[in-house]
């Protein structure tokens, strides 16, 4: 399975148009030595590609785990990703901005939708973010983006044209702030 993997992501490689590769782990993936020991042979598999790492279980964030689980990911040289749901949810991951490797930040905008972690994927995923959602990311972007080379910013927002119409606010946004007179966000 890893070859077949391998060979998909070759042209994309060989193109340089491989931004990385994520690895979004489940909820039930908590904490823990075998998590680590998961990561670590994900990370040799994986060696070639640049990689970003998505936890959905809120425990990886949590304060007192945070510092361990961005050393963990620096040692593995991989990008935390850091993401946007509702917050307030059992469920809910913290709104973190954890920058691991020096080469690429990763943030994804999954929405906020209250059925974050439960209901079906348009549920979960059905949110229109307003142009004040996005402005409050700015500075938190910059901060990222200051921090790496590179910094990739992906919408999950899936339902309709959400996520495209998300991207296009967010661009505006980041252009109007760079503007004489505009906006200066962080």
């Amino acid at each position: 399975m890893w070859h077949r993997f391998g060979a998909a992501l070759r042209p994309l490689g060989e193109s340089g148009r491989l931004g990385a590769v994520l690895f979004q782990f489940p909820p039930w993936f908590r904490p823990g030595a075998g998590a680590e020991t998961v990561l670590h042979r994900t990370r040799k598999r994986a060696h070639q590609w640049p990689m970003a790492v998505e936890f959905r279980h809120p425990d990886w964030w949590d304060e007192d785990r945070r510092e361990r689980t961005a050393a963990l990911l620096r040692d593995l040289d991989a990008a935390a990703v850091a993401v946007d749901t509702a917050q307030g949810l059992p469920t809910s991951m913290p709104a973190v901005t954890p920058v691991t490797s020096s080469g690429l930040a990763v943030v994804r905008f999954h929405g906020r939708s209250a059925a974050w972690g439960t209901g079906s994927k348009e549920d979960r995923f059905r949110h229109t973010y307003t142009r004040e959602e996005l402005a409050a990311w700015l500075p938190r972007l910059r901060s990222m983006a200051n921090r790496a080379e590179e910094l990739h910013v992906l919408f999950n927002n899936c339902c309709g044209d959400a996520a495209v119409r998300a991207a296009e606010t967010l661009r505006d946004l980041l252009e109007d702030s760079r503007s004489p007179g505009g906006a200066q966000e962080g």
